[in-house]
């Protein structure tokens, strides 16, 4: 059993798309990738018409600039309170300020795209065109045929799951004990990030001249916390294929709403257990149907490197390459890093959970989770992730199909850990830069509404973002003040996706360790 085992691991380990050769190619490809971002990221986005975005963006944001200071000026107005008048008066004065500095910013633009445009049929400038061309397709074609295999997978996977457990009870056993560890979790990631935000106090050197609130951050301004969680359970009014429980499963799947999904394949699974002899035939076409799309996920990762690669180029590139992505970080350098250290050290502390629960190795745990995180970090997306996190965790780390099946697409879906820290974090860290202090009260209501947050959020990119404007409504701050972190939120969404995917991965170790090996006809894994 034993030789039968090393020969497993040996040629998982040699094989092209999977292993340790599978990891170093994916480290070459990011390593790579993120080299000709930095470095012929600025040419690329000259020759893409990066500018004219650039330009176009620049001038939406001075006339929501105006705006900004002229609905001041009314609230001013309307102000009995001199404190809060003179408080809009000095917000608009300050909005104000900063029109000069953005219409700078325009004219140098203005002169870049110029030079670019006479530039245009320069060689030089036709080669990075193609390139850019070539890598966004092969990154978008990567993307999306990781987006194809996530629907099938997590209806044949749960449904394997679910028929898998046997007694019905232990559905009931499993799913609480994952949504404790998934909620303790988040509340902790949220704890910390309000720990350090408020220790660190980056929004003091906050730098917001360049601030934009995108239309679809706006469209959600009126969102309540009560309304969001009603429309995860119901679904958007006129939207037949959203929310948990839509009218249209079939719509449901074409928008990618996985959380129904979820609940669908839990019912129908359920339901093929009760069926005896006749429900064994769909229960082994669902078997059959989930392990030709684990095949197929290991067709696609044989092309991870380039795809990945490609991802990580297209992104730096139409950010505007080294120079551009410097300039974001002086103006919010230590926002940045108070974001990253709270993920880091909630990434250290799943690890350590990991050892204290199960006894498993959190570094073994961790190396053999390596293709996952990359990917995550290059798609910012934990739902075209989650195809690649389950062949990871089951093969790799030898957590059995029936914990992995169920616990997986369900965290995919409901446990977003770092984007509740980065919330948390994004919050209080607005409230400093508009010079507004939080009280204990208001940070009970950041650290509620973060969490119910983070579990509705979708596992797709910048997601977070949208979610945010509740936390944002709940303590009574503008949503105008997304606009300061929207500059950099591109890279902290990778961050915060790597970290969402790693807890999903340490709760399917640690349910598979306590839960499902105690159930009947299930050892502990190895």
């Amino acid at each position: 059993m034993q030789a039968s085992d090393n020969s497993t691991v040996a040629q998982r380990a040699s094989a092209p798309g999977g292993g340790y050769r599978g990891v170093a190619a994916i480290l070459v490809a990011i390593t790579a990738g993120c080299l000709v971002g930095l470095f012929y990221g600025r040419t690329m986005w000259l020759a893409s018409q990066g500018p004219q975005r650039a330009l176009d963006r620049l001038s939406a944001t001075r006339q929501q600039k105006e705006a900004l200071a002229a609905d001041a000026e009314r609230l001013a107005e309307a102000a009995a309170d001199p404190r809060q008048a003179a408080r809009h008066h000095h917000e608009a004065a300050r909005l104000r300020g900063q029109i000069p500095t953005i219409a700078a910013e325009i004219d140098r633009l203005q002169d870049v795209r110029d030079e670019a445009l006479r530039a245009a049929d320069s060689t030089r400038y036709r080669v990075a065109a193609l390139v850019g061309q070539l890598t966004s397709f092969a990154g978008d074609l990567f993307l999306q045929v990781l987006k194809l295999l996530v629907i099938p997978l997590v209806v044949t996977s749960m449904i394997c799951g679910i028929t898998s457990l046997g007694d019905i009870r232990n559905v009931g056993r499993i799913g609480l004990w994952t949504l404790v560890y998934y909620m303790t979790t988040t509340a902790a990631a949220v704890v910390l990030g309000l720990m350090l935000v408020a220790w660190i106090q980056p929004g003091r050197a906050a730098d917001d001249t360049f601030a934009y609130v995108t239309e679809n951050v706006a469209a959600k301004q009126d969102t309540t916390a009560l309304g969001t969680l009603l429309n995860v359970f119901r679904g958007t009014p006129g939207d037949p294929g959203s929310g948990m429980f839509p009218s249209n499963i079939f719509l449901a799947a074409s928008n990618t709403n996985v959380l129904a999904l979820i609940v669908f394949s839990m019912v129908f699974g359920g339901a093929l257990t009760t069926l005896g002899a006749r429900g064994r035939v769909a229960i082994d076409f669902f078997t059959a149907a989930n392990g030709a799309v684990m095949q197929m996920v290991h067709a696609v990762m044989f092309a991870a490197p380039v795809g990945i690669f490609a991802l990580v180029a297209t992104n730096i590139a139409k950010n505007g390459g080294a120079a551009a992505f410097a300039t974001e970080l002086s103006r919010l350098g230590w926002y940045v890093g108070t974001v990253l250290l709270g993920l880091a050290v909630h990434f250290m502390i799943l690890g350590a959970l990991l050892w204290a629960l199960t006894g498993r190795n959190p570094l073994r745990y961790t190396v053999n989770l390596v293709r996952a995180l990359f990917t995550a970090m290059s798609t910012a997306s934990s739902s075209a992730t989650l195809p690649v996190t389950m062949e990871c965790v089951e093969e790799n780390n030898r957590v059995s199909n029936r914990s992995a099946s169920f616990v997986l697409p369900l965290g995919a879906t409901v446990n977003m850990d770092g984007t509740a820290l980065y919330e948390a974090v994004a919050v209080v860290f607005i409230a400093q830069s508009l010079n507004l202090d939080l009280g204990t009260g208001e940070l009970i209501v950041v650290f509620v509404t973060a969490t119910l947050a983070a579990v509705g959020a979708a596992g797709i990119p910048e997601a977070g973002l949208v979610t945010m404007v509740m936390v944002l409504t709940a303590v009574g701050l503008p949503v105008s003040g997304m606009g300061t972190i929207l500059a950099v939120d591109w890279f902290l969404d990778r961050m915060r996706t790597t970290v969402n995917v790693y807890g999903d991965a340490i709760g399917a170790g640690i349910i598979d360790r306590l839960v499902v090996s105690a159930l009947p006809g299930e050892g502990r894994p190895a």
